[in-house]
């Protein structure tokens, strides 16, 4: 009969781990995307907190973590909208998203005049 506790307790214990697995996966780093690219293309495409979280594995071994980092902040805070992340979680949003890129120079379209000489 203890064998069978033993068994028992090993076998929840390994499902409790599953489902923390599941809920929140450990950052696995095996991906190729930044954290900006994690959030530009894989977020925005996720309507509940377990397809976040397995956005994380798409990043590479720096930006997953970084990318935790920012789910875990958001998590903590109760955000449930960019304002609240931006407010609550800038330093996280700093390290994930970087610097704002510049803007690229379009060519002038037909109706802009060329420059002056």
């Amino acid at each position: 009969m203890r064998g069978l506790t033993v068994v028992l307790i090993c076998c929840a214990l390994g499902c409790i781990k599953q489902a923390q697995q599941a809920i929140a996966p450990t950052p696995e780093g095996a991906g190729v995307l930044s954290c900006r690219e994690i959030v530009e293309n894989c977020d925005r495409e996720c309507t509940d907190p377990l397809c976040l979280n397995n956005c994380t594995s798409q990043g590479t071994a720096e930006a997953a973590p970084q990318h935790a980092a920012l789910l875990d902040c958001g998590q903590r805070n109760g955000c449930m909208d960019e304002d609240c992340m931006r407010e609550k979680c800038p330093q996280e949003i700093e390290t994930c998203m970087g610097p704002t890129p510049a803007p690229t120079s379009e060519p002038p379209s037909a109706d802009t005049p060329p420059p002056a000489n």
